[in-house]
């Protein structure tokens, strides 16, 4: 890390804020550092916007775009090409000096395949390619995957390959957020991922909060917590359940949907949703914690640390193969989620559930967890309405570590691998 970025980055307050770099020190980037954690990317208001970690703490660089182009830093942070490829078709932004320069969300125009990305040839003796998706058989993610596989005489077939074409999952939110109140535009971040709703009205709340200058009730805060890690646990147990399944285990797979199911009918009676949609509002929650439901919300929460305990994970090693140590860390997170949601029910405060948002001028970043990670949400007011915001979620940066992770695995083993990542192609789709 150059000298220049060293005293940008020690300027940055608070966490969250925008700090911004001068062409030659933003150009820098493309270098890496292994002390940043990249998140994302995003371009708005003439400027692009890199998303990192610094520690734990968020850290947001930009620059001024020139000639609507900025210096590609996908050499420096390989994560970050599908994040400029992305702000090219929804911005025309070029990202100078990158090397992958497909589409990301592209359609295809006037009927034909013109405009996606082309898949890249399998090379060598025996090799083939399968494709598998958009449209599956069963209720499945609208992902076209091209597996490239080679045959090899000892150790059967292996992936040489993967690649996604994605787009079909494509609803503009981004757009249709803009021109709108936070309180009205919360409906449209809650609907980004349907397995990680709360935290993106989360994220998006706080930022329109912390851009606004104002925040949420005391009770709305401790709630939200809450909510956030009943919600990683059914998130946890439907990933758990897809990756069992996907390794032939019938039985252990019911037992986590059961679990799974039962949540979602307490979460119900308890917020008067399933999956707790549309309860997070900018300002704190439109419906409060019912108490007659607390009783089966913490008995659904006790089955799920069961289940998750009953099971034999030497053998989940054995079945799962590289998926083993995601589905193992997803089992501590739900014994340790269901500690916490029963110690913070025993605290939520009383009082109000919600104050009034005035109509604040400001950029803000909100940021809440998700069972795959860190979810973001950047903000832009003006007289309290949305110019612009932009959501960021883990699955992005995770989708091309998947694709690097089942090189060399047999079929099966990438089917476990890919149900146990569970990333949301619709929030990678916008």
């Amino acid at each position: 890390m150059n000298a220049a970025l060293d005293a940008a980055i020690a300027s940055a307050a608070p966490p969250g804020a925008i700090v911004m770099l001068d062409a030659a020190t933003w150009r820098s980037l493309a270098a890496g550092d292994p002390g940043l954690g990249f998140r994302g990317l995003f371009v708005s208001g003439g400027r692009v916007h890199a998303l990192f970690t610094n520690g734990s703490a968020p850290l947001l660089l930009a620059t001024d775009l020139i000639a609507n182009a900025y210096p590609s830093i996908a050499a420096g942070f390989p994560q970050a090409a599908w994040f400029e490829r992305l702000a090219f078709d929804q911005t025309g932004a070029v990202a100078e000096g990158a090397t992958d320069h497909r589409p990301a969300i592209a359609q295809g125009a006037a009927g034909t395949d013109s405009a996606w990305p082309r898949f890249i040839e399998t090379a060598g003796e025996g090799g083939y390619q399968i494709g598998a998706g958009p449209v599956a058989g069963r209720i499945a993610s609208p992902v076209h995957r091209r597996f490239s596989l080679g045959r090899f005489s000892m150790d059967g077939t292996r992936i040489l390959r993967l690649e996604h074409r994605l787009g079909y999952a494509h609803r503009g939110i981004g757009g249709l957020m803009r021109g709108k109140s936070p309180r009205v535009a919360a409906r449209f971040a809650a609907r980004i991922a349907g397995d990680a709703t709360v935290a993106h009205a989360v994220a998006f709340a706080r930022a329109a909060e912390a851009a606004s200058d104002a925040a949420a009730p005391p009770r709305a805060v401790a709630l939200r917590t809450i909510m956030i890690a009943i919600e990683r646990m059914t998130a946890d147990l439907a990933a758990l359940a897809a990756a069992v399944a996907a390794a032939g285990d019938a039985r252990f797979a019911t037992l986590l949907g059961q679990a799974r199911e039962q949540c979602a009918v307490a979460l119900g009676d308890a917020f008067g949703h399933r999956l707790m949609m549309d309860i997070v509002v900018p300002g704190g929650l439109a419906l409060d914690l019912r108490g007659d439901g607390v009783a089966a919300l913490l008995a659904a929460v006790d089955r799920a640390v069961l289940v998750v305990r009953a099971f034999a994970w030497g053998r989940v090693r054995r079945d799962l193969g590289p998926a083993a140590a995601i589905a193992q860390a997803r089992a501590r997170a739900i014994r340790a989620l269901a500690a916490s949601v029963r110690a913070d029910l025993a605290a939520v405060p009383e009082g109000i559930i919600a104050a009034a948002l005035p109509a604040g001028t400001g950029t803000a970043l909100g940021e809440a967890e998700s069972a795959r990670g860190m979810v973001y949400h950047w903000i832009d007011l003006l007289d309290g309405q949305i110019r612009d915001c932009i959501a960021i979620d883990p699955s992005a940066r995770l989708l091309p570590v998947l694709e690097g992770a089942v090189v060399g695995l047999d079929p099966r083993a990438a089917a476990v691998l890919i149900a146990c990542y569970g990333l949301s192609v619709g929030a990678i789709d916008g």
